[in-house]
């Protein structure tokens, strides 16, 4: 009776497949080539310019005064992505 309360014992616990999940591992920046570390950065100033762009909602507004308002009201969600 309640034999679904016991414990499993499952000894022969395999190691996971890393091949299957994705898994990040340390890399020693000085080893990267210079091209390689411009190329990364031309691509996030590019991607942080369009996240910008993409937030500013008061960007089509003429009129000062309303842009400032919207601009205000504006909801800033950190953890959205680009």
């Amino acid at each position: 009776m309640f034999s679904f309360l016991k414990k499993k014992d499952d000894t022969n616990i395999q190691p996971l497949d890393e091949d299957v999940y994705l898994v990040t591992q340390a890399v020693d920046t000085a080893t990267l080539a210079e091209a390689q570390k411009q190329k990364d950065l031309e691509k996030l100033t590019k991607a942080e310019k369009k996240k910008e762009y993409k937030s500013d909602i008061a960007k089509s507004i003429t009129n000062p005064a309303i842009a400032r308002a919207a601009t205000a009201l504006q909801i800033k969600n950190p953890f959205k992505g680009v």
